[in-house]
């Protein structure tokens, strides 16, 4: 068995605020100086959704024709310049962020994951935290430049998105973007600039997906960590980035 086949994942830890909200459809992740150049689901000129527009291409890549994939690379920008990582969440969810727990300077993993049973219940986390090598599926990589990552509901455009006024000041390891309508769409990530190695993961629990009604007074020890469905996205920095990424992005 390999090394990394054996080693034990990176304690993380799950900060309470640090979350995006998916109303449906997939998250986009790219370098923050790219993101003003995301156009998510804009119209066309007749204010229908537009087909060439980035949100279209970000769920096409995710739903080629006659198949579904966790995750896939989508090319963006008036040259298509810039690259972000789409992952499909499967419907409209909650993904929460976790990054390290014990890590002097930038980080440099961080895990999105999303389950169906409510957040105040820790047993998605530790299972998506614990997955090891072996329980992943490669997805790509990803150039984060400027340490800066954002993670945003694909379908709203960046110039639709603010920082949130009750999140911590931008260098802090976590700042979350909000639209006039819905807060939580988005966050940004401060990191260790670089190349990112991504891999994705998901657990079908023995009991499903969702909590039954009844079951929502139980205590969550009465339940074990393998019960509950979830799928996960993982980002673990592999060296310094190629790529020199210009224009300006949120702080």
């Amino acid at each position: 068995m390999s090394n990394e086949a054996s080693a034990p994942p990176t304690a993380l830890h799950w900060p309470p605020a640090a979350r995006v909200n998916s109303l449906g459809g997939p998250l986009l992740v790219c370098d923050a100086r790219s993101f003003p150049d995301w156009g998510g689901a804009g119209p066309d000129p007749h204010q229908d959704l537009d087909p060439a527009g980035d949100y279209v291409r970000a769920w096409t890549a995710v739903h080629p024709d006659d198949d579904d994939l966790d995750a896939a690379t989508v090319r963006f920008g008036t040259e298509r310049q810039h690259t972000a990582l789409i992952w499909e969440t499967d419907g409209e969810a909650t993904a929460e962020i976790a990054l390290p727990a014990h890590q002097d300077g930038p980080a440099d993993t961080f895990l999105l994951m999303r389950s169906w049973i409510p957040r105040t219940w820790d047993a998605p986390r530790r299972r998506a935290a614990r997955a090891r090598p072996a329980e992943e599926r490669p997805a790509g990589v990803l150039d984060l430049p400027t340490g800066r990552a954002v993670i945003a509901w694909a379908a709203v455009a960046a110039s639709e998105t603010r920082p949130a006024a009750d999140t911590p000041t931008p260098d802090a390891r976590h700042l979350a973007l909000d639209t006039d309508g819905t807060s939580r769409i988005g966050a940004v990530l401060h990191l260790a600039p670089g190349t990112y190695r991504v891999t994705v993961g998901e657990h079908e629990g023995d009991r499903g997906r969702y909590l039954p009604a009844a079951e929502h007074d139980s205590p969550p020890s009465a339940f074990a960590d393998n019960d509950w469905s979830c799928r996960w996205i993982r980002f673990a920095r592999t060296g310094p980035s190629p790529v020199s990424t210009r224009g300006r992005g949120p702080a």
